[in-house]
């Protein structure tokens, strides 16, 4: 997984060239795609093009970094749930681990 660190300490998931803590550049690090569920959400009201229901997650990486991503399988809903990131068609998506 794409991360970004400052020397502020921040670390943001993807690639980022300016710090959202302290305005600094930023350099590129390299994160496992290992995650675990902070929240999620459904949306049944969506924008036109997009098929409701969208289950979205905020999930955490390691060393902190938090990413907003889709979740495909609504059993997968749950805090504190383990899974990992996967991309298709340059989409995150959120995958919990078998119980």
């Amino acid at each position: 997984m794409q991360a970004s660190t400052c020397t502020c300490g921040k670390i943001v998931a993807l690639n980022r060239e300016l710090c959202p803590n302290c305005g600094k550049s930023m350099t590129a690090i390299e994160l496992g795609n290992d995650v675990v569920v902070l929240t999620y959400t459904t949306l049944y009201t969506v924008s036109e093009g997009f098929n409701a229901p969208i289950f979205l997650v905020l999930v955490e990486l390691e060393q902190g970094a938090k990413l907003l991503c889709e979740c495909k399988n609504e059993n997968d809903l749950e805090i504190g749930r383990k899974g990992k990131i996967v991309v298709e068609n340059e989409k995150y998506y959120f995958v919990g681990n078998m119980k």
